[in-house]
């Protein structure tokens, strides 16, 4: 009998189709809402310090020569910051070459890739998770990350970093299924490379670490090495020309002189990430420590690996390297989504006699009624200036909402209601849509 005659027996086909259209309007569900959130409003304030730096080296690509090409030769004019590969200069001289002197569109090319980096994170989710529910939480909470949206509209290397690590981790994830991704890591490895060496050189390190114990298999794979190789000729072409026109110092420059510095403040470089880690988070920290537990115990499958190999392993490496530089700690922040999408899966699949942990209720409660008194002191400090008061409106309004979205999904989960994870991450998306908007503010 035809088992389509049952229609609680769907063909192989149906399956398919509906998961292609589910996972169609994800993907650009959460692409036009990482645009509207990265790209709106990139022009309304001027250029940070870090900011004039790789804008000045930009427009001396412009101005020096054809911008076409020059990025391959080793005369690169980028005396000011020698410690930067060209890549995201490249796309930076591009974006000013074509648009000129204008803060939004040198800020442009960074804010695109952390875009795209969201989807591509609901990628790395669907991969290691396989159900769609984990996947699309995941890739909404590191939407709503405070430093990732931050950070990724600036006219730095950030954005650019986090697009190249995710689509490294998200081809080498799919290469276990079909080998022809190696080609995809090792282009995502040369992107990375090309944009920032010593993240290059991490986590290149870490998806060796992370292939060794999951599928150490593709390291005895001829096939999988070759395409590898093959992605990462561009990277390795102009390292060799920069190596036979500069030779050891351009390593030393690319490598060492910029650990020199730091190096004498280590003690106190020591506890920079955990604490800006602490400061910038909230509140999907919470459900990330939640989530360590579980994350222990699940040590035999691929998910929990990859999340302890790229957030812990690498986190503890950049706390004990003198690295006192905000990019660096970017990249934690995708595996904190993991788990926290994870674990905010499983607490929406309790039983209906299991309490919330009664520790996020008191921790979104606090932080409501500080939101709450930093509007009111906002309100009452500020000077009565009419020049500043739309920014002052903004961002009273912006605190109120926040913390209303905190008190509101501290009494959902005190009352066990589910619905608290649309709330907060809806709460969040918006008070951040506002934060963007706000004029004069990033």
């Amino acid at each position: 009998m035809n088992p389509l005659t049952f229609t609680w027996y769907p063909s192989k086909s149906q399956r398919r189709q509906s998961e292609f259209w589910r996972n169609f309007w994800s993907w650009s569900g959460l692409l036009g809402a990482a645009l509207l959130l990265f790209c709106t409003n990139l022009g309304s304030f001027p250029l940070l310090e870090p900011e004039q730096i790789f804008s000045q080296v930009a427009r001396e690509l412009v101005q020096t020569s054809n911008i076409s090409g020059l990025w391959l030769l080793p005369i690169f004019p980028y005396d000011t910051d020698p410690h930067q590969p060209p890549l995201g200069l490249f796309l930076m001289a591009i974006a000013a070459h074509w648009g000129g002197d204008h803060f939004w569109l040198i800020r442009l090319p960074g804010a695109i890739l952390a875009a795209l980096s969201v989807p591509l994170l609901y990628g790395v989710a669907r991969e290691i998770f396989v159900s769609w529910l984990p996947a699309f939480l995941s890739a909404l909470i590191y939407l709503t990350l405070f430093p990732v949206v931050c950070w990724g509209r600036l006219a730095l290397l950030d954005g650019m970093i986090l697009f190249w690590v995710i689509l490294a981790v998200l081809c080498g994830l799919r290469s276990r299924r079909n080998l022809r991704w190696s080609l995809g890591v090792g282009l995502s490895l040369s992107g990375l490379w090309l944009t920032h060496s010593l993240m290059g050189l991490l986590f290149s390190g870490l998806l060796l670490i992370f292939w060794q114990w999951d599928t150490p298999r593709l390291l005895r794979c001829l096939y999988f090495s070759c395409g590898i190789f093959l992605g990462c000729l561009p990277a390795l072409g102009w390292y060799w020309l920069q190596w036979l026109t500069a030779g050891q110092p351009f390593l030393e420059d690319l490598f060492v002189q910029s650990w020199q510095t730091d190096w004498k403040n280590y003690w106190i470089l020591l506890g920079f990430y955990p604490v800006e880690l602490l400061k910038y988070s909230w509140p999907w920290l919470i459900f990330a420590l939640s989530g360590l537990p579980f994350l222990w115990r699940s040590m035999s499958w691929g998910w929990a690996k990859l999340i302890l190999v790229w957030g812990g392993i690498y986190f503890g490496l950049i706390c004990l390297l003198p690295l006192g530089n905000m990019n660096y700690l970017l990249p934690v922040y995708p595996p904190l989504a993991l788990i926290s999408g994870k674990v905010l899966t499983e607490v929406y699949h309790w039983p209906q006699i299991r309490p919330y942990p009664q520790v996020w209720t008191l921790i979104l409660g606090s932080l409501s009624g500080l939101l709450m008194l930093m509007a009111l002191s906002i309100f009452l400090n500020f000077p009565l200036d009419f020049r500043v008061f739309p920014y002052r409106l903004w961002l009273i309004f912006a605190s109120i909402l926040l913390g209303s979205t905190f008190g509101v999904t501290s009494i959902l989960i005190r009352r066990r209601n589910p619905q608290f994870i649309a709330v907060l991450i809806w709460g969040m998306y918006v008070c951040l849509a506002l934060f963007v908007n706000i004029p004069r503010f990033i």
